[in-house]
């Protein structure tokens, strides 16, 4: 995944994936992600299990 790429988030909370997220950064263990609503990058790193390409951004 490359940043500006816009990405589900896999919430473990409610084992569902959540829209409105991009990649803000790639760091050596993972993803920095931004949300979209708000521009606000979630803390933490998050694994690239618990992220797949949004849907209509998906490469042929």
């Amino acid at each position: 995944m490359q940043i500006g790429e816009k990405v589900e988030v896999h919430t473990r909370f409610t084992d569902s994936w959540a829209q409105g997220f991009v990649i803000a950064d790639v760091v050596g263990e993972g993803y920095r992600v931004r949300r979209l609503s708000d521009g606000a990058v979630l803390p933490g790193v998050t694994g690239e299990n618990d992220l797949r390409p949004a849907e209509g951004s998906r490469r042929r």
